[in-house]
């Protein structure tokens, strides 16, 4: 499949992150095989990061339920797909990539819940690539790297580094200019995005200090603070906010995803929870100090050079469970001080990246696919 297929399916229907760290695949697959037509089957919350997108030919929105399926599978047939590539991994994305009828259907052969079963190719992924120590001789790919590794396996060839297409959203970006116009801040101000929300409690920095830490951001070093969150957890960002004694910006509950990006295309930093706003921050090119707990950061951490993370090695570590059992002593093992040190550490965006608006933001820590 050298020439590349004519017509090319992703099914990476959720969520926030991952559909970001799929934006690579879709460039690497853009620029091996420019005459593919390109379709993205997304959930209908997530499709605003993919609308308007110049790679892609359509963007297929979808609840990812039994019961739409009887509406959801005519249409993807109907297109008669040459290529689907499922980076969902899961049994409803496995049968859906089954039931699309195209000739080749690639897959992990670790998927879960049965999903392999549906691919006429599974992908074996290596154990990893990086020692680590003699009790941990592997560390686990990165999931950037495995979606990549699958398209490799699929037949994409482009080489070169890795980067995050995104639309272009001018409207999105001309709202920005106009909130930081109204803010009152100016060129030469540092701004810090905190996002204290994630969905599973468990990934939660305790509020009290993240009020510290924007209270001492203002007070000790004159940084502006903005706190973001999704309309579903602004109640996560008022329980910090509450807790601040300075004023600061709260556009919790209150952006877009395209104004998301765009407010942190123009931040020098963000402070972050590990969520999707994290990921998108990377996706723009805004160097993150992430706080880590029950999840592995080397395999779904900010990716790239230059981001900072915060983890704490305790016995329980990435436990991966939603519910806590000790406490959230990973998360509490992080002070104050410590994140406050970290963002002095940081590397700050240049103010001169803000003007750069093609919606393609590159990083090198793979060299390539």
């Amino acid at each position: 499949m050298r020439a590349g297929p004519e017509r090319l399916l992703l099914v990476k229907p959720s969520s926030f992150g991952d559909i970001i760290h799929t934006l690579p695949v879709l460039d690497a697959i853009h620029r091996s095989w420019p005459q593919t037509a390109v379709d993205w089957i997304v959930k209908p919350e997530w499709t605003p990061l993919l609308e308007g997108h110049p790679m892609l030919r359509e963007v297929l929105s979808f609840p990812m339920s039994w019961q739409a399926w009887r509406r959801t599978v005519p249409i993807v047939r109907k297109r008669r797909y040459d290529l689907v590539l499922d980076l969902q991994g899961l049994l409803r994305s496995g049968v859906l990539t089954l039931f699309t009828g195209a000739p080749v259907r690639i897959g992990f052969a670790n998927g879960r819940e049965g999903s392999p079963w549906c691919y006429s190719r599974r992908i074996n992924l290596p154990a990893g690539s990086v020692t680590v120590s003699a009790d941990s001789p592997r560390a686990p790919l990165h999931a950037i790297e495995r979606y990549l590794y699958l398209a490799r396996e699929a037949g994409v060839s482009y080489q070169g580094p890795v980067r995050f297409p995104l639309p272009p959203w001018a409207d999105a970006e001309r709202w920005a200019d106009r909130c930081w116009d109204e803010a009152g801040i100016r060129p030469e101000d540092r701004v810090c995005v905190i996002h204290p929300a994630a969905r599973w409690a468990t990934k939660r920095w305790p509020a009290d200090r993240f009020a510290l830490l924007a209270d001492r951001l203002t007070e000790e070093q004159g940084w502006r603070v903005i706190f973001v969150a999704g309309a579903g957890d602004r109640a996560q960002a008022t329980a910090v906010t509450v807790l601040t004694r300075r004023p600061h910006l709260d556009l919790s509950g209150r952006t877009t995803i395209p104004q998301l990006a765009a407010l942190l295309r123009r931040a020098s930093l963000m402070v972050t929870n590990d969520s999707g706003p994290m990921h998108l921050a990377v996706a723009v090119g805004t160097p993150v100090v992430a706080l880590f707990g029950p999840t592995d950061p080397r395999a779904v951490g900010p990716y790239g050079p230059g981001q900072i993370v915060l983890r704490k090695s305790i016995d329980c570590s990435s436990c991966t469970r939603q519910r806590c059992v000790r406490d959230l002593a990973c998360l509490n093992a992080i002070s104050v001080e410590e994140v406050y040190a970290s963002v002095g550490c940081s590397r700050l965006r240049p103010r001169h990246a803000v003007s750069d608006l093609d919606g393609v933001t590159e990083s090198t820590i793979a060299g390539g696919i």
